[in-house]
């Protein structure tokens, strides 16, 4: 681990760092995947006739806490989704806060999760991909090694990769040679996986920060089950879902993506439970609180097709859609000291809530304005959970243009297409689709002609907030 600046480091005894967590602040670990599907989880609903993903780290971690049924992502795709999660706002107040959905840069001044968390003392440290933020060390991260550039993590056999202030600063030597499916399987010591290097490189400053005074915030963000490519050729950067091995599934006779698929889903849940197992060791599991989410719903690209492994868990829509496949997430917190295992929440809550609950973890106030609400009481089961007066999510519409989605309750409202094509913000004109999202989960029967009263009561929600249906990443 010399190549990335950072040393693995003796663990302490678990006694030391006992001692020294008693006076600190919760440690938080926000562990990202990137295009998991909801049904793609063991513990998830999934009806395929291939059998399920072997996820068993996943699935004791959701046993061990707690697991929601209606935790969204930020969006439908990637970058989006992410500055939600960062900024603890939606993206129907993107335009208003200068917000492009694709990059955030310093020169914003945006007070990122990062931010807030540093500010109350915590060490921080990001790995792998750190997209929308442009340069993490500007953005409240102590540390970083991974990839600013959503577009060059889709290569999972890069040249180079990032760290500290640099980009492509990270020479990978093996990578350098010729790639492809058949060599970097045949030989996968003799190349550099990405995911790999990223794991690696967390948990070698976990080892690090584990047994200091100061809490710490670590992000945790995969490349994977993103579709991807072996080479640099900008055309065969979504040729399948690269993995070193295809594990259990090699002598299945499935199509090779969708045994790289499944392969690289339990390869992702191998690192989970790698980073359960450290922090047991090491002394700060009851103190750590961890997040595992995915970025949006599952893909649909590289050859992959969601229905082999029913990867949306039977919910409509995938990646890129409106419907709840495109953002319901196969979110799980786990938290020994405070989280209650095994249980199962249909709490509705998203990216946006993630900074508000982790400023009141750490003791301090977050900034004004965010759309975020703190979930530490339906987490801890201890005091009032604020309920969301509306969720709200934006994406391209239907006939063009742009358009919205918004939760309110166990109800949920979709407008293909936004009426008011210049301005781009909701309207009485809106023709909005309704869903009872928790007794027709899969959004099967349109209500809309039944609750006109319920639509007008939506529309006016959406209407007095000021926002916008503007789609960001709209491709």
């Amino acid at each position: 681990m010399k190549l990335f600046g950072l040393a693995f480091l003796e663990l302490a005894s678990a006694q030391d760092i006992f001692l020294s967590s008693k006076t600190k602040k919760t440690n938080i670990i926000f562990v990202m995947a990137d295009d998991l599907g909801w049904g793609e989880v063991g513990l998830y609903p999934a009806n395929s006739p291939n059998g399920r993903i072997a996820t068993p780290h996943l699935d004791r971690f959701g046993k061990e806490g707690v697991q929601f049924t209606h935790a969204y992502a930020g969006y439908t795709v990637c970058a989006p989704s992410r500055t939600t999660l960062f900024t603890g706002r939606h993206s129907g107040q993107f335009v208003k806060h200068g917000y492009s959905g694709h990059a955030l840069a310093p020169s914003q001044k945006v007070t990122t999760l990062a931010d807030v968390l540093k500010g109350a003392g915590y060490t921080t440290g990001a790995f792998g991909k750190v997209a929308p933020l442009t340069s993490p060390l500007e953005m409240g991260f102590d540390s970083f090694l991974g990839q600013v550039d959503q577009s060059a993590c889709h290569n999972m056999y890069p040249k180079a990769i990032d760290q500290g202030m640099a980009v492509n600063n990270v020479n990978l030597t093996l990578n350098w040679k010729a790639k492809s499916r058949e060599l970097c399987m045949a030989q996968p010591d003799e190349y550099n996986y990405a995911i790999d290097l990223f794991h690696d490189a967390g948990m070698a400053w976990l080892n690090d920060v584990a047994g200091g005074d100061k809490p710490f915030f670590l992000y945790m963000s995969f490349t994977v089950p993103h579709a991807g490519g072996w080479t640099d050729h900008p055309e065969d950067k979504e040729q399948g879902n690269p993995v070193p091995s295809d594990l259990q599934y090699t002598n299945t006779s499935w199509p090779d993506v969708e045994r790289d698929h499944a392969a690289v889903i339990t390869y992702l849940d191998s690192k989970v439970g790698d980073l359960m197992e450290r922090l047991k060791k090491l002394g700060v599991d009851d103190n750590t609180l961890v997040i595992f989410a995915s970025d949006n719903g599952a893909h649909v690209e590289g050859g992959h097709k969601k229905q082999f492994f029913d990867s949306t868990g039977g919910l409509q829509g995938n990646k890129r859609s409106q419907y709840e496949g495109g953002y319901r997430s196969p979110t799980m917190v786990r938290w020994p000291a405070q989280v209650k295992a095994g249980r199962v929440s249909s709490f509705p809550w998203a990216f946006w809530d993630v900074l508000p609950t982790a400023a009141e973890l750490a003791g301090v106030q977050p900034p004004e304005g965010l759309d975020g609400i703190s979930i530490l009481p339906e987490l801890t089961q201890q005091g009032q959970q604020e309920a969301h007066e509306y969720l709200y999510w934006t994406w391209k519409g239907a006939k063009g243009g742009s358009g919205y989605s918004v939760r309110v309750g166990d109800w949920k409202g979709i407008v293909p297409s936004c009426a008011d094509e210049d301005s781009l913000t909701p309207s009485d004109a809106d023709e909005m689709l309704l869903f009872d999202v928790v007794n027709d989960p899969y959004e099967t029967h349109d209500r809309s002609a039944d609750f006109a009263d319920r639509v007008s009561h939506f529309k006016k929600i959406v209407q007095s907030k000021n926002l916008t249906c503007t789609c960001y990443q709209c491709r």
